[in-house]
């Protein structure tokens, strides 16, 4: 009752006084008070009918205006529901004011908006209807009043709060909003970086009124990975005709974003765009993975900033956009967290840059977090798009070497986040064998453009080889064998280098020994990635000396591929791109990979691959391996001259004939430490001792009788004497046979008589062919 009695004594003196002190006393009272909520419920209409007088402010005084003002955020705070049910009774005596001249009073409104907008967010449809009428009538007359009069901020501040009140119903009136729409379309492009700021930030009410967020986000990953699963079944919209209307409003927003982020506009301006389009991603919720989203959404602002590239400029705004496509990327993998606020959150060098642009100027910078869902293979082609933007600062000839350096790492590192999440793609229950394909073949035929399309670019040939080999490694190390290996997935081989090769069977070392080519035949993933990755470092070894320094990643890849895979499948591929280089400058390619396969030799417990028998393919294989330097100094001379053909670059250098002689002894002392690997791992009986050396022998005697054919024919052009052929050879075959007579003797022991005799015979005589086939074929 005593509570009664007060609301209403202080509704009859506010809304019958005319003393400005009393009235403003008694809002004040309201203002202040303590009651319980529910006792307030029980008189609410009392108060509005009081608080709503003071705010039409018949006697005209600003201090009751405030005392109203706070009034209303009080009872929002006690009664928010009703509150948010009568607003459209009470908001628009405080939205109106938003066009006043008097300053004072137009700041006291927005402070109250600001603080209410979460309870007035989405808008009741009541108020919603009340703006509408209020925009047509006086608000909109009001804001082109103040246009003219050159006061654009607190036109476009006002603006922004109108749209976002209107809602809803702004799809209902086009004609009213189009009318509203003009404004904006003059400020967006003014000269006035402020005013184009102001103009971003009001664009956020219209996103406020267009987009409407799902009613309920998950917060958990699988929750958001069922989420994710449910939108691609219903493509995250009701019909077609919601698809369409989701279109239609995304196109509107982007739109002057686009705009003002392909401009030349000061940074902070930009800044200030990105915000805008952060705080859209932000609205968009669950439907930040729709296919509409990405193509108009993502996209424009993702491509228009990573191909403005990272200059000191712009760099904030660079590794911002870097760090959402990241975060969208791994949203993909069970492990990382989607919400990219968390991970702003625990990555200090991002949470800097969220803070706020390291430049100066007015721009209000605000972190909306952007919850990332799970995407599936549909977006898969953004991704690449998106990596391939980032890759073209490499080719471009203005381009800084730190610009270059900061693109290509930073393309690596989102391709990383995609393969991670493709891998977990590819284990899903849920996966089609088509999909997994069609997800294989989009990978490998970007890593073939990135290997093929810039290696064949004649100014920093060795930067564009180093990136390529680091983006292979890439897919080797985050695809699992159980993919990459996998004889299901197989895909042809339609690499360009290789096309334009001599093929194997056309190659007369090649033929003589019967290593055959299978480059066109469909392989599985992880041969198709080894043989791009040979090609790209054939590219690299011949653009540099020889004696240069081969990167420690390529021996590193070499290993963990004969580790990791099938190694006599790894090695006939390798075997088969050897044989089609004829160049003694490919043997430094042949000497890294005879050094990781000496490695894997000395670590496998399992030497089923060089078991002695003919129809063992691995021990044939490595056969094969040991005689291409064989091959190599049997076929004729070739001079490697510049010439590009169907894209391809060959390259030419000249090295001294101390660096010949220098590289000639590295193949000698590996082809040697080779030898003793397989030899000693290939022997299990003394009586085969010397099998190895018999069967190597054999296959070396084919190629080089092969070469004498050719010399006593006269089809072979060189007839000169071959230096390097012979000094390549001589120590070789004294090394051979020096093996062979250490293994007779400690033979010796277990052999007698005749037996020991033939076999220390047998060995012999092969070698001895030789060496006879050696000093006939190079003197």
């Amino acid at each position: 009752d005593d509570v009664k009695m007060i609301v209403e004594i202080l509704e009859k003196v506010i809304t019958s006084t005319k003393l400005k002190s009393v009235c403003n006393l008694g809002v004040w009272c309201i203002s202040i008070q303590q009651f319980d909520a529910s006792l307030l419920a029980a008189h609410f209409g009392s108060l509005l009918r009081a608080i709503v007088h003071a705010l039409d402010n018949p006697v005209g005084s600003l201090s009751i205006t405030f005392e109203a003002i706070q009034a209303v955020m009080k009872l929002a705070t006690q009664l928010s529901e009703k509150m948010r049910d009568a607003s459209y009774i009470w908001a628009p005596s405080i939205y109106r004011r938003l066009v006043s001249p008097d300053k004072r009073e137009k700041d006291m409104s927005e402070r109250c908006l600001l603080k209410l907008r979460s309870a007035l967010q989405p808008p009741p449809l009541a108020l919603s209807k009340a703006i509408a009428v209020d925009i047509k009538k006086k608000l909109l007359p009001a804001m082109k009043e103040l246009l003219k009069g050159g006061m654009k901020i607190q036109t476009l501040q006002a603006w922004g709060w109108f749209i976002r009140i209107l809602g809803p119903c702004a799809m209902k009136n086009r004609h009213l909003v189009n009318e509203m729409l003009k404004i904006p379309e003059q400020t967006f492009s003014d000269v006035n970086p402020q005013v184009q700021i102001a103009s971003q930030v009001a664009w956020e009410g219209a996103i406020d009124a267009l987009i409407h967020p799902s009613p309920q986000t998950p917060k958990t990953n699988t929750a958001m990975e069922h989420n994710s699963q449910q939108m691609r079944r219903s493509k995250g919209i009701d019909s077609e005709n919601e698809a369409d209307g989701l279109s239609k409003r995304i196109k509107l927003i982007m739109t002057p974003l686009i705009g003002i982020m392909s401009s030349k506009c000061d940074v902070s301006v930009h800044s200030s765009c990105l915000n805008t389009w952060c705080y859209l991603l932000h609205k968009l919720d669950t439907l930040i993975i729709n296919p509409s989203v990405i193509k108009f959404v993502w996209e424009p602002i993702l491509e228009v900033v990573f191909r403005v590239g990272p200059d000191s400029r712009h760099l904030f705004l660079w590794n911002f956009c870097l760090d959402l496509l990241d975060s969208l990327a791994l949203a993909r993998s069970e492990c990382v967290s989607s919400d990219f606020n968390t991970q702003l959150n625990s990555q200090p060098s991002v949470q800097t840059s969220i803070m706020g642009p390291p430049f100066s100027g007015e721009c209000s910078w605000k972190h909306h977090p952007v919850i990332c869902l799970p995407w599936d293979l549909s977006q898969l082609e953004f991704f690449i798009k998106m990596i391939h933007i980032l890759l073209r600062h490499r080719s471009m000839e203005m381009v800084t070497p730190e610009t270059k350096s900061i693109s290509c790492n930073d393309a690596l590192r989102i391709f990383r986040s995609v393969l991670k999440g493709v891998q977990h793609v590819v284990k899903s229950s849920s996966i089609t064998y088509n999909e997994i394909m069609s997800c294989l073949n989009t990978m490998l035929t970007f890593l073939k453009k990135v290997c093929e399309d810039y290696d064949s670019e004649d100014s920093g040939i060795n930067d564009f080889c180093q990136t390529s080999l680091q983006f292979v490694e890439v897919a080797t190390e985050e695809l699992e064998p159980s993919i990459l290996g996998s004889p299901l997935y197989k895909v042809a081989v339609d690499l360009q280098y290789i096309d334009n090769l001599e093929s194997v069977n056309e190659f007369r070392p090649a033929r003589s020994l019967g290593v055959c080519s299978t480059d066109m035949n469909m392989v599985p993933p992880i041969l198709y990635l080894a043989k791009l990755y040979f090609c790209v470092v054939v590219k690299l070894t011949w653009k540099a000396p020889m004696t240069v320094c081969i990167p420690q990643g390529i021996h590193r890849y070499f290993r963990n591929l004969l580790r990791s895979f099938d190694p006599t499948e790894i090695l006939y591929a390798f075997v088969s791109l050897l044989y089609r280089h004829s160049v003694t400058e490919c043997l430094i390619l042949w000497r890294i990979i005879a050094d990781c396969l000496r490695d894997y030799i000395a670590t496998i417990k399992n030497l089923s691959l060089l078991k002695t028998e003919s129809d063992n393919s691995g021990y044939v294989a490595v056969c094969h391996f040991l005689c291409h330097p064989f091959a190599v100094y049997s076929c004729p001379k070739r001079q490697l001259t510049p010439m590009k053909t169907s894209g391809s670059l060959e390259l030419s250098f000249v090295t001294s004939e101390s660096q010949r002689k220098l590289e000639l002894e590295h193949v000698i002392e590996v082809w040697k430490s080779l030898y003793i690997s397989v030899s000693n791992a290939s022997k299990f009986e003394c009586s085969s001792s010397n099998s190895f050396s018999e069967d190597l022998s054999s296959m070396v005697n084919k190629c080089l009788d092969g070469k004498r054919s050719a010399l006593e024919s006269g089809t072979e052009l060189e007839k000169d004497k071959d230096h390097c052929g012979l000094s390549f050879c001589g120590p070789i075959v004294l090394f051979v046979l020096e093996q062979i007579l250490n293994s007779d003797v400690c033979c010796k022991g277990s052999r007698h008589g005749s037996d020991a005799i033939y076999s220390s015979f047998s060995g012999v005589k092969n070698s001895l062919g030789f060496t006879a086939r050696s000093a006939h074929t190079f003197s």
